[in-house]
């Protein structure tokens, strides 16, 4: 695992599928878990470290993200919760659009892609671990970031990098909500923002602002 500053570090399991991250909240958290194979390689990472979760928070339902996390759990006993409004993308009600879907299908693949029972369902505004539930719809439904300090672990809310950007927009449920989610972000007190699919950046609320004043 790589230390990226402000308690959070990026782990290795997941390989390039999606990052996942181990943050030193008030107790030691996970956010993001990878594909299945991810979950089983964050559990040996965590495992040499000597670190047992507290928690496995997820930031949304799509498979990157979010398979891995039941073998994480049966490995280390930590719960895993998600965002309350991502429920029906959980239990199957609903589903992600054909795209997502299908990239799900070709990680697995070619098998359907499963995800984890929930544990305990989380809210906007619910402090977990230290960690502030930040409610950042429109990449999925329900999508949520987790804030600790100025620092932000972001999903998919946005890529970081020297600039930032919106994510693919094949996988955005609703492009109008995604972006009001990154506006209503840039005008929190923010430094170190990670993400998804990105490197660790400094100074996320002025890229924010400025990402966010594309379509203004």
């Amino acid at each position: 695992m790589k230390e990226l500053g402000d308690g959070i570090f990026r782990l290795e399991g997941t390989g390039r599928t999606a990052n996942a991250y181990l943050v030193r909240g008030q107790e030691p958290v996970i956010i993001d878990t990878g594909t299945p194979t991810g979950g089983r390689r964050i559990a040996d990472e965590l495992r040499r470290a000597g670190i047992v979760p507290a928690l496995i928070l997820l930031t949304h339902s799509h498979y990157d993200h979010a398979a891995g996390a039941a073998a994480l759990r049966k490995a280390t006993g930590a719960p895993v919760c998600a965002p309350a409004a991502e429920r029906a993308l959980f239990s199957g009600e609903l589903r992600h659009r054909r795209l997502a879907r299908a990239g799900a299908r070709a990680a697995n693949l070619g098998r359907a892609a499963e995800l984890p029972a929930v544990d305990r369902w989380l809210e906007p505004g619910e402090i977990v671990e230290g960690l502030e539930v930040v409610s950042t719809p429109g990449h999925t439904p329900g999508h949520t970031s987790y804030r600790l300090g100025t620092a932000l672990v972001a999903g998919d809310a946005f890529m970081t990098g020297k600039r930032f950007r919106e994510a693919v927009p094949f996988f955005i449920a609703d492009r109008a909500e995604s972006r009001r989610s990154i506006e209503r972000l840039a005008r929190l007190d923010l430094d170190l923002a990670v993400s998804g699919h990105g490197p660790p950046t400094r100074g996320a609320k002025e890229k924010l602002a400025k990402l966010a004043a594309t379509w203004s």
